[in-house]
């Protein structure tokens, strides 16, 4: 499938988002939310895993505010969500671009490799990836932490929490149907 692009303040991003996403979502998926709370830029992943949890959806949720997954536990996680066999990883994680790409979610088959764009060399992860723009590549580290607005995260956050729990419910929908036919 190709990957989509949308912005986040597109009205339609979370259900273009729970569409892409309803077919790959089964009952041993999990998500692995990357980054910190600890830096603004980097709390996308954080919030997902925080909103998805309070969702009470059936899928196992790997980073929340809380609970991190970051660069210092990041082989820990990968070891543990690898001895559990899931049919899918969703990855989630923040990401730097162009100025005018920021805002940008991306849903994509194949991994991520966290750290990349501040050059860091972490292990892939993910069957599947979802990644928000939320920032320049051109600027430095200092510029880019004192530039980035919570409530712009919050919200990308929000509208990627939301496209899952639309995947989610659409393949509840589907199951509940599929049974009823039966």
């Amino acid at each position: 499938m190709n990957p989509i692009e949308v912005h986040y303040k597109n009205s339609f991003a979370a259900i273009k988002i729970g569409h892409y996403l309803a077919e790959h979502i089964r009952s041993n998926t999990a998500i692995i939310c990357i980054g910190t709370d600890k830096c603004i830029v980097d709390s996308l992943g954080p919030l997902v895993g925080t909103m998805l949890t309070k969702e009470n959806i059936e899928i196992d949720i790997y980073g929340t505010l809380d609970k991190p997954v970051h660069a210092i536990n990041m082989n820990e996680y990968i070891k543990t969500i690898k001895s559990k066999n899931y049919d899918n990883v969703i990855a989630i994680d923040a990401c730097l671009s162009s100025k005018k790409s920021q805002g940008i979610v991306e849903v994509r088959e194949g991994p991520i490799t966290p750290g990349k764009g501040i050059g860091k060399i972490l292990p892939e992860i993910g069957d599947l990836s979802i990644i928000g723009i939320v920032d320049s590549n051109d600027k430095d580290f200092y510029n880019l932490v004192q530039d980035t607005r919570l409530s712009f995260i919050y919200e990308m956050s929000e509208v990627i929490t939301e496209g899952i729990v639309t995947a989610v419910n659409m393949n509840d929908m589907i199951g509940r149907e599929e049974a009823c036919i039966l």
